[in-house]
């Protein structure tokens, strides 16, 4: 019988399957920034897609150390055409602050049943996305301060992406 509540694994299991979509989204978006020869970019995204798979695997031990069956389930296909890299950056924040609702419906789950062994776990979760929000919001702010993203300024914004992947990189 697992530790905590079967919704709140049932919860915890939809975190991991929209970890999953996060995961395939970044890819893709990784992919469609490397065909538009925005190297940085899809560098910056390939490795934030495998960041996202991380998350994925720490729900999937954090079910199982309380006795609940993770599971996969189906997944719809990411989006894998864009009409600009601000687009996808765009698209970026917006699934970020989905997945900041999500987490806070887990949180309050955990709140309403005293569930203080699940609290506990998500608040890496909660700090995490605060991380992510902030990083997303100061690279629209870069995207703003730049303007349109063509020519001279795309190829400034690919370079500035390069860089904060390799700080990123170094800082984990």
């Amino acid at each position: 019988m697992p530790i905590i509540s079967e919704e709140t694994i049932k919860l915890l299991n939809n975190h991991l399957n929209e970890e999953h979509y996060s995961a395939n989204l970044y890819f893709n978006m990784a992919g469609w920034c490397s065909k538009q020869g925005l190297k940085g970019c899809a560098a910056f995204l390939n490795n934030h897609s495998a960041e996202e798979h991380t998350h994925l695997e720490k729900l999937n031990e954090f079910i199982k150390k309380v006795d609940g069956q993770p599971i996969m389930g189906a997944m719809k296909e990411p989006e894998h055409s864009f009409s600009s890299a601000e687009e996808v950056f765009e698209k970026i924040v917006k699934h970020e602050q989905y997945i900041t609702s999500l987490i806070k419906k887990l949180v309050e789950k955990a709140m309403d049943d005293k569930d203080y062994i699940t609290l506990k776990f998500l608040d890496w979760f909660v700090n995490e996305q605060l991380e992510e929000e902030n990083l997303f919001n100061d690279i629209m702010d870069k995207i703003k301060i730049l303007g349109d993203l063509k020519g001279r300024n795309l190829y400034e914004f690919d370079k500035f992406m390069d860089n904060l992947d390799k700080e990123e990189h170094n800082k984990n």
